[in-house]
């Protein structure tokens, strides 16, 4: 018999794989052993570590990791997601809609008997509400731009709303999830610390500002279990608690003193993987998110092309994964999608050259290097590994970095300001084309979106039909041009995605992995998990 072949770190194709649409369990479900699936039970309390703490939970405003996966468990948007790494759009709290023939005018059923966590029944004028209010220059919503090609949105009746474009908009299905969108009751004026209302499978119960959320189980949420007919949600309540290093959350785990958490050290994964810990199971779920270098444009001497391009060069890819993730990633070429997501476009991504670098950076007038100072939000550390690998390979060609590390909203502010030079940051995963580039490239982002303060008419016009086109088959072409010019200019340089290890107690059932760390999804998320003890 063929001896199997083994990857990295002394393990074996069997101890470390994962596919393309589906997280891979590295551990022995027990339910699996009996031969049939056990019915999900209800009750419960899932305690959560979380890597990062909320700011505030206003869900047209405060847009952080953690606020979007609260604003899975709070709300629903018109649509909602699917798994990665497709993100199709699926209806949700719209049963259906139709497009008229010129793609300017989307009339929405809306689903009947739908309650807010108040009692109030949903109807066409809180999704009319809800969107305005996201569109308002007064909201100040990061989101807002998405809908830049929204005319208006009209009441038809109680459960028909219909939204007319000032011109086709391709990603606008994209645009209406609770990730762009939660929708609220109509009049209501949201706080930080006082949040709106929502539909979704839990309530919120109390925050505590950048360290603990509480949720509870709505009892009147509309979604059932497919599987088994039981109105969701299972669990009786969600403690999500920030506990910023991974090693501290893994030995909480550990513990018992949570039940879930993700993002704990990769080399403590790999030693759990080979030497399985009864009472824990790892999975391996589809890589998610990004990660990628911004320069400030604007700012010596990253307004040099010639030195992005230098930094380009120097840069192993497959080094910083190894380094910073332990393996646990996928390079990604010139754009944050995956070479099999129906967004990717397949450009040449650069080879590592460390020659053509030095003489990119002689060419622009630094022929012995330059020192700068990479600016990273504290919280992931992923990110600060992978920032200290990139430290290391830019040496290499004359590059003397340092990384100052500061708390993340001092960090956005930092960045949304221009008061940086460069950084290594992550991002959370991009669902849509417009979604990937226009926020974060069009010169109109500036101050908003644009870290980078990257301008050029060029793209501009090119981000702007790309979401004014609404076919994918006629957007694809318009979005090549665009990773063309982005890899030339690289405002952005796109480095990887993370597989992030998800890591919970073998009595938390009916978690899939389908979004990855997502708390909510189509199809899954913590709506079917429940408790077995």
């Amino acid at each position: 018999m063929e001896e199997e072949r083994k990857d990295f770190i002394g393990m074996t194709r069997r101890e470390f794989l994962y596919v393309s649409g589906a997280g891979i369990t590295l551990a022995i479900f027990p339910e699996l052993a009996i031969g049939a699936e056990k019915k999900p039970k209800y009750g419960g309390r899932l305690r959560v570590g979380e890597r990062w703490g909320s700011p505030g939970l206003d869900a047209h405003k405060n847009y952080l990791p953690l606020d979007m996966f609260s604003y899975t468990l709070m709300y629903n948007g018109l649509t909602i997601m699917g798994p990665l790494p497709q993100v199709r759009m699926y209806p949700d709290l719209a049963k259906s809609w139709k497009i008229s023939t010129d793609g300017i005018e989307y009339t929405f059923s809306l689903r009947e008997g739908v309650k807010f966590h108040h009692g109030k029944e949903l109807d066409s004028a809180d999704v009319k509400y809800s969107m305005e209010r996201v569109m308002n220059p007064a909201t100040r919503s990061p989101k807002a731009s998405a809908y830049a090609l929204i005319d208006s949105v009209n009441v038809i009746d109680k459960y028909h709303v219909m939204i007319r474009l000032k011109e086709p908009f391709g990603p606008l299905l994209t645009t209406l999830t609770v990730q762009n969108c939660s929708i609220i009751p109509a009049g209501w004026e949201p706080t930080a610390i006082k949040p709106a209302p929502g539909t979704g499978p839990f309530v919120f119960k109390s925050l505590v500002l950048h360290e603990t959320i509480e949720f509870t189980r709505f009892d009147q949420y509309w979604e059932v279990d497919e599987k088994t007919g039981d109105r969701l949600p299972y669990l009786d309540s969600i403690h999500v608690q920030k506990i910023a290093d991974p090693t501290v959350r893994w030995t909480a785990l550990r513990a018992g003193d949570i039940d879930y958490t993700m993002d704990i050290p990769r080399k403590a994964s790999i030693e759990a993987m080979k030497n399985p810990i009864p009472g824990i199971t790892i999975v391996l779920p589809q890589p998610v998110g990004n990660t990628w270098i911004w320069f400030n444009v604007n700012t010596p001497p990253f307004d040099n092309k010639k030195v992005r391009q230098a930094i380009a060069y120097a840069i192993d890819k497959e080094e910083l994964i190894k380094a910073s993730l332990w393996g646990f990633g996928e390079k990604i070429n010139n754009q944050p999608f995956l070479n099999r997501s129906r967004m990717y476009i397949p450009i040449p991504d650069r080879e590592v050259n460390l020659a053509k670098a030095k003489q990119l950076l002689a060419e622009a007038g630094y022929p012995k290097g330059f020192k700068t100072e990479f600016f990273v939000p504290a919280g992931m550390v992923s990110d600060l590994d992978g920032c200290q690998v990139v430290i290391g390979q830019l040496k290499e060609i004359g590059i003397d970095a340092t990384m100052k590390v500061i708390d993340r909203p001092a960090w956005a502010k930092s960045m949304r300001d221009g008061d940086y030079a460069v950084s290594l940051r992550g991002d959370t995963e991009r669902v849509d084309l417009d979604d990937a580039y226009y926020m974060y490239l069009h010169s109109g982002e500036i101050g908003k979106n644009n870290w980078s303060r990257y301008s050029n008419k060029e793209l501009d016009k090119l981000l702007e039909k790309g979401r004014a086109t609404w076919k994918m088959e006629d957007r694809i072409p318009i979005y090549r041009k665009v990773v063309e010019i982005i890899k030339e200019d690289l405002p952005i340089l796109y480095l990887a995605k993370t597989v992030m290890p998800l890591v919970h107690r073998d009595y938390v059932k009916g978690h899939e992995f389908g979004a990855a760390t997502w708390f909510g999804y189509y199809g899954g998320g913590m709506k079917k998990v429940w408790l077995d003890k």
